[in-house]
């Protein structure tokens, strides 16, 4: 109606009554929606194979340094250690299971109790990969499996690393039947879309793997695994490939193991889907934001981001080792590991 137009209808004041209100704004009235409403497992991967020195000065080197980062991490939120250890001589990451006891050792004696997942694999040059050799090597070095509660599992046919070695089938079979005997919990990596299917036809629908949950963990934007390095296909890649290992594969949990420029967005991604793990840390980052140039400057800095946005986003972070145990399925053979200052008063008393 234009200005110059009248009307005889009177103007009423409209009110905005508890009715009306009532129809048109319900939103007290919706359900809960469970999707974040699962307790989440922060892993701290630190100090991994990149390299460091002056491209990347986070890296942890001396010995001292590497227990520091990693026990700092752990203090912060993380629950779950994830460590390949460097030689403080070389600064070389080394497969030395001994190196890794020493630098563990130190994080028990800061920290205390907490879950490792370790790769404990052997890749032997130009021939099938050793599951067992070095698990059991670190469950004699921990006299149960301290060091080792949990092992990755890279996928059937896998060539690991690029080099000649071979992870067969009945490898695979043989190393799942002799970790359950020797209460090692199969930690499944997912470094494509077919990865769990593979996982699904040769290992589940056979109920070999009798350590229930499965953990099912989806590796993005590092070495051989799926890319997201383009948005917005990145996030509509995790919501699919979550939905579908949650379809394939029920009951299991998942971890959102992300790497390179988008590791953080999908960190959160993970986060807001319900994810039970989430892995971060510098073994397979380097920039802090999609969008700059910021290098990160120390594992606790993504840790510790990582834990606050959880909790920001309703996300219950669990840091008791006993009850991070419970959800994966994991039994701690080993004495249960303290504190140096705990150990000491327990001498005394």
């Amino acid at each position: 109606m234009s200005k110059d137009q009248k009307t005889d209808l009177p103007l009423t004041p409209f009110a905005m009554t508890k009715e009306i209100v009532d129809s048109m704004f319900p939103v007290d009235t919706e359900p809960k929606i469970p999707t974040m409403d699962r307790p989440l497992l922060v892993e701290s991967a630190c100090p991994g194979f990149q390299m460091g020195g002056a491209r990347y000065p986070a890296i942890p080197i001396r010995m001292e340094d590497q227990i520091r980062a990693q026990a700092e991490s752990l203090k912060a939120g993380a629950v779950i250690s994830h460590m390949h250890p460097r030689d403080p001589k070389t600064g070389e990451a080394r497969m030395d299971h001994h190196l890794l006891k020493e630098v563990m050792d130190g994080v028990f004696d800061e920290v205390g109790d907490f879950v490792s997942f370790t790769h404990s694999w052997y890749p032997v040059a130009g021939a099938e990969v050793d599951l067992i050799t070095g698990t059991q090597e670190l469950l004699e070095l921990g006299g149960g499996n301290k060091y080792v509660q949990g092992t990755l599992l890279n996928p059937i046919r896998y060539t690991a690393h690029g080099q000649t070695s071979l992870i067969t089938e009945k490898l695979t079979v043989d190393g799942i039947e002799w970790l359950n005997r020797n209460d090692v919990k199969p930690v499944y990596q997912l470094l494509d879309t077919y990865s769990h299917l593979a996982f699904k036809r040769s290992v589940f629908d056979k109920d070999i793997d009798k350590s229930q949950p499965l953990i099912m963990n989806i590796q993005l934007g590092k070495h051989d695994a799926t890319p997201i390095n383009h948005d917005p296909w990145a996030h509509l890649q995790l919501i699919a490939i979550m939905n579908t290992i949650r379809a394939n594969v029920p009951g299991c949990l998942i971890g959102v193991y992300p790497g390179g420029r988008n590791w953080l967005p999908m960190t959160v991604m993970g986060m807001l889907l319900g994810a039970d793990i989430v892995r971060v840390g510098i073994e397979d980052c380097y920039w802090m934001y999609p969008h700059r140039d910021d290098i990160i400057k120390s594992n606790l800095e993504v840790v510790k981001m990582t834990v606050d946005m959880a909790r920001m986003l309703g996300r219950r972070v669990v840091t008791d080792a006993d009850e991070a145990r419970k959800i994966l399925g994991i039994k701690l053979t080993s004495a249960r590991p303290q504190r140096k200052s705990e150990s000491a008063r327990a001498v005394a008393a």
